[in-house]
C-alpha cells in the first residue's frame, strides 16, 4: 500500500506551501471583511483627530439610497402622468404646460441658462491659526444666495445642491450642510438669471463682494457665464403636516 503523504511530499511539493498560503490568505480576508459591526468596533480605537476626519467624510448611504428611491418614484409618476396627458386631447396640453411650469418653480427639473458663478473659499494664506474672518461660514453662503435671489436669480445651486423653498444652509463643525448634505470650501454657487443684473448687484460698491473680500481678495470671485446647468432638487418633497384645503375660503 502506498503512503499518500509520502507521494505528496515527493511528487507534489507545491501542495503544502500553496495550501498554507491559501489558509493565511483566507484568514486575512476574514479579518479584513468590513461589516457594520466591525466598522463600529474599529471606530472605538481611533484617536479624536482620526474620528473627526472619518466623520467629515462619512456618506450616509441609507439616506442617499432613500433619496435615490424617492427620485426614482417621482420620475415614474412623472412619466405616467405625462403619458396620460399626451394621450388625451389637445386641450390637455395647457394642463401639461402648467405642470411643467410648476415643476420648474419647485426646482424638480434640471435648468440651464446664462448667469453667474460665485466662488467662495477660505483664506489659504491665513496660516495654521486662521481668524474668524479668514473662514467662509454658513451665514456667508446664505447672504450670497439671498443677494442673488433678490437680484432675480431663477435657480441657484451650492456645490451641486439645488436650493428650493424648503432648503436650509447651516454650519456643522468645520463643514456646511446644504439640505443636510455636507459641502466644504471652495463653495461654488451657480445662479441662472440676467448676467448683468446679477453681476452688478453682487459687485456694487460696499456690496457683498467687497465685504467678503475684506480679509483677502482671494476669498471670493465672480464671473459671468453664458451657459450654466443646475441639477434638480433631490431632497424630500413630500409634506408631513400641510395639506391642500378641500374647500375655498368663504368670501
Amino acid at each position: 500500500m502506498v503512503n499518500p503523504f509520502t507521494k505528496i511530499s515527493s511528487n507534489d511539493k507545491w501542495v503544502l506551501p500553496v495550501s498554507a498560503l491559501s489558509g493565511i490568505l483566507g484568514f486575512m480576508l476574514v479579518g479584513a471583511w468590513l461589516t457594520k459591526e466591525t466598522r463600529n468596533s474599529r471606530y472605538m480605537y481611533l484617536t479624536g483627530d482620526q474620528r473627526s476626519r472619518v466623520a467629515e467624510n462619512v456618506i450616509d448611504l441609507v439616506k442617499y439610497q432613500q433619496l435615490q428611491s424617492e427620485v426614482d418614484t417621482l420620475r415614474k409618476k412623472e412619466t405616467t402622468l405625462e403619458k396620460a396627458i399626451s394621450d388625451n386631447s389637445k386641450g390637455s396640453k395647457a394642463l401639461n404646460d402648467q405642470l411643467q411650469d410648476a415643476k420648474v418653480m419647485a426646482g424638480l427639473t434640471e435648468l440651464e441658462g446664462p448667469g453667474v458663478k460665485v466662488t467662495l473659499r477660505d483664506n489659504t494664506k491665513a496660516g495654521p491659526m486662521p481668524q474668524d474672518a479668514d473662514l467662509i461660514h454658513d451665514i456667508d453662503v446664505l447672504r450670497v444666495t439671498n443677494e442673488l435671489f433678490s437680484a432675480g436669480a431663477e435657480a441657484i445651486s451650492v456645490n451641486g445642491q439645488r436650493l428650493v423653498a424648503t432648503s436650509s444652509v447651516r454650519c456643522a463643525g468645520p463643514t456646511i450642510l446644504v439640505d443636510d448634505v455636507k459641502v466644504t470650501s471652495p463653495f461654488v454657487i451657480l445662479a441662472i438669471g440676467n448676467q448683468t443684473v446679477l453681476y452688478n448687484s453682487f459687485t456694487m460698491t460696499g456690496g457683498m463682494m467687497a465685504e467678503l473680500a475684506s480679509a483677502s481678495p482671494t476669498m471670493v470671485a465672480i464671473s459671468k457665464e453664458d451657459s450654466l446647468r443646475i441639477p434638480a432638487y433631490l431632497g424630500v418633497s413630500t409634506m408631513k403636516f400641510g395639506v391642500v384645503p378641500k374647500e375655498q375660503p368663504k368670501q
